[in-house]
């Protein structure tokens, strides 16, 4: 005698969920990294400085964004997936070596062409009405919470010297990121951490 197998039946219920959540993971947008340009121990030229600034961070949210064109009377036949969202788009930066004496918040004299490079270039027509961030990194030498003091008061000190060579102080503001932002954590107490880095946050 034989014994007919019914196939087990799944709620409707169930396959909508599992759909569902399909569609969601692949709508979740990755958040977005700054377009970093690491000029390491190289002193960027103004040109330089100005275009890696201007790259990326654009503000049209929307650019990149297929669109799909419907007949007339099919959007009745359109089904419901819902549409993936736009990343945010990456803000512009550089990352610049801008050297201190050991300890302090004090620019070195190696460090003016650099430093002068960068007042000229964010007080460019280029970049005009365009705001940044400062954000200073130490390496991995000393406790976190001295890193993080020491950090923030040279941000404030590169902020200051560039205020005082013609950026408006309204378009800058500044971070210290201390050494939780590693450049090489392979090496903690390697040069190329200790660091500032510029980023485009407007315009």
């Amino acid at each position: 005698m034989k014994t007919s197998v019914r196939p087990r039946a799944f709620p409707p219920s169930s396959f909508a969920a599992a759909a569902l959540a399909c569609a969601a993971a692949f709508a979740i947008p990755h958040p977005a990294h700054a377009q970093s340009g690491n000029f390491g121990t190289e002193t960027p030229s103004i040109n330089q400085i100005i275009d890696q600034l201007k790259a990326g961070g654009g503000d049209d949210a929307t650019a990149g964004v297929r669109t799909r064109a419907l007949r007339p009377g099919a959007s009745s036949q359109a089904t419901a997936m819902p549409e993936t969202a736009p990343a945010p788009a990456a803000p512009a930066a550089i990352s610049m070596q801008i050297q201190f004496a050991f300890g302090s918040d004090q620019i070195a004299e190696s460090s003016r062409r650099s430093i002068d490079n960068l007042a000229a270039a964010l007080a460019s027509d280029e970049l005009k009405g365009r705001t940044f961030t400062v954000a200073g990194h130490t390496d991995g030498v000393g406790s976190a919470d001295y890193n993080m003091r020491l950090s923030q008061r040279r941000a404030v000190s590169v902020k200051t010297y560039l205020v005082g060579h013609g950026v408006d102080a309204a378009r800058l503001r500044t971070v210290g990121k201390g050494q939780t932002e590693l450049l090489n954590p392979a090496d903690p107490r390697a040069a190329e951490n200790r660091r500032v880095e510029i980023i485009a946050t407007g315009s």
